[in-house]
């Protein structure tokens, strides 16, 4: 169930393998760098759209807070099931429930609304966010495993300052900070179209195969 890679492989070769030669591999990782998006979008975007509405500190940190409770708490029961039905669909599901809750946003003009969909988008990121890193651990060798994570956390983490600057310039030349939500929103339908297409189920139990030639 291991992808194969080259035999000792450097850091080099295993930084080709997940960002470019492997399918599931740049599935996963392009899905982690795009998840992030999501995270920019809610920590920096959403406190300013808010502002521009007129909500106040405490409205802000409420929304803010219940997306990053139900992410967190809700990790506790999407962890478990994708052990028990694997970590593609799940993944997917995340990918589009954020989507979804993101596009809401703008269309909003309560705080209790923003509630919802900021709820919305936590367990879509709860559905997405261990499944990711699950799937890696799946289908990495032991032997280089950790030099594997290693490249989708760079990927991953990069989507932080992607997300930040795209987001920046699309709002700054189209005027609107609701262009940004739109932006992070069709851009999770893509990377979970993406996964759709490209990435493989990973869990052992359902895909017990030997060794997978890359």
């Amino acid at each position: 169930r291991y992808v194969v890679g080259p035999e000792n492989p450097t850091s080099g070769q295993i930084f080709v393998l997940v960002s470019w030669r492997n399918p599931t591999f740049v599935a996963l990782a392009q899905a982690g760098s795009v998840e992030k998006l999501v995270d920019a979008l809610m920590w920096a975007l959403v406190p300013v759209f808010m502002i521009a509405k007129g909500a106040s500190l405490i409205e802000i940190g409420w929304v803010t807070g219940i997306y990053g409770f139900v992410w967190g708490g809700s990790q506790l029961w999407t962890g478990p099931l994708s052990d028990l039905v694997g970590r593609k669909w799940p993944t997917v599901a995340g990918f589009f429930l954020c989507a979804g809750g993101v596009l809401a946003f703008p269309f909003f003009a309560s705080v209790t609304a923003w509630a919802v969909a900021a709820a919305v988008t936590g367990v879509g990121m709860a559905l997405l966010y261990p499944t990711l890193i699950a799937a890696m651990g799946d289908i990495a060798h032991p032997a280089w495993r950790g030099s594997a994570l290693g490249v989708y956390r760079f990927w991953r983490d990069l989507g932080y300052a992607i997300g930040a600057l795209a987001m920046g310039l699309i709002a700054d030349a189209s005027g609107m900070l609701a262009a940004g939500f739109w932006f992070t929103g069709i851009a999770m339908a893509i990377s979970g179209i993406w996964l759709i297409l490209r990435m493989e189920e990973t869990h052992p139990k359902l895909n017990p195969a030997s060794e997978k030639e890359t």
